[in-house]
């Protein structure tokens, strides 16, 4: 996307500000949280956050389009490891002047089919834009659920993280659509997907225990145990050996 002139001004800024805050040993601390290589300019998230909320307060005059396009421009960038982190934050602060019904939505499932590589990334954008935007939208979660058909693997991942503020306290969130959204995941391969299942799944058991524990049971043959003993994190401890030990 070729941004106009008052949009790269914000996008210099930003790129400027980013600079300006970075700190080598930040970004060999933030190193260990990842198993695969990661390119930080070495600014905390927070750290991204408030310096969107500083640019946006200098470019007051600034459309909501206009802070978009110079998010995606920075989404597919990443160059940085906190590119991503800064869309993410972008979006957020702008995300309640938006008066769409969904196509927001395919620009995420775009970002984490395209650009987002590493699990915090695709947990910023989940737990932040995508939640606030879905917030006022909840009939849209459904279409969320429906990312578990991609083959993107952060794609997949995102169709259960993003859900993870919904289940059990929103009513849109369907927990059977879930659960079979988990089960169509249960066989892949890819790690980070597997955490995703078992965080909505341990995060619906605590609103919706029964219906959960009897998915659990029923795929006991299929479930990789580091996702079963992740969705059982906080149910009883008892409860938690007797499945465990449960034989396949």
């Amino acid at each position: 996307m070729k941004l106009n002139s008052s949009q790269q001004k914000i996008a210099a800024s930003l790129d400027l500000a980013l600079q300006a805050a970075g700190s080598p040993e930040f970004a060999q601390k933030l190193q260990r949280y990842f198993a695969d290589q990661i390119v930080s300019a070495g600014v905390p998230n927070q750290g991204v956050v408030d310096l969107v909320a500083a640019a946006h307060a200098s470019f007051g005059g600034a459309s909501v389009e206009d802070w978009l396009a110079v998010a995606d421009v920075f989404a597919q960038r990443n160059e940085f490891h906190e590119h991503m982190i800064l869309a993410s934050a972008i979006v957020s602060k702008v995300v309640r002047k938006i008066k769409d019904e969904g196509q927001l939505l395919l620009v995420f499932e775009r970002w984490l089919g395209t650009s987002v590589n590493n699990w915090a990334q695709c947990d910023d954008m989940c737990i932040k834009p995508i939640y606030l935007y879905l917030k006022r939208r909840p009939h849209l979660l459904a279409e969320v659920v429906g990312w578990g058909k991609s083959d993107k693997p952060w794609v997949k991942r995102a169709s259960n993280v993003a859900l993870v503020k919904f289940v059990g306290r929103s009513e849109a969130a369907d927990l059977n659509l879930v659960l079979a959204n988990c089960q169509r995941l249960l066989r892949d391969e890819d790690v980070y997907v597997q955490k995703g299942i078992g965080w909505v799944l341990k995060v619906a058991a605590q609103y919706q225990p029964e219906p959960v524990l009897a998915f659990l049971r029923q795929h006991l043959a299929e479930i990789e145990r580091s996702t079963l003993r992740y969705a059982l994190e906080k149910m009883p401890e008892g409860l938690r050996r007797e499945i465990m030990r449960a034989e396949v």
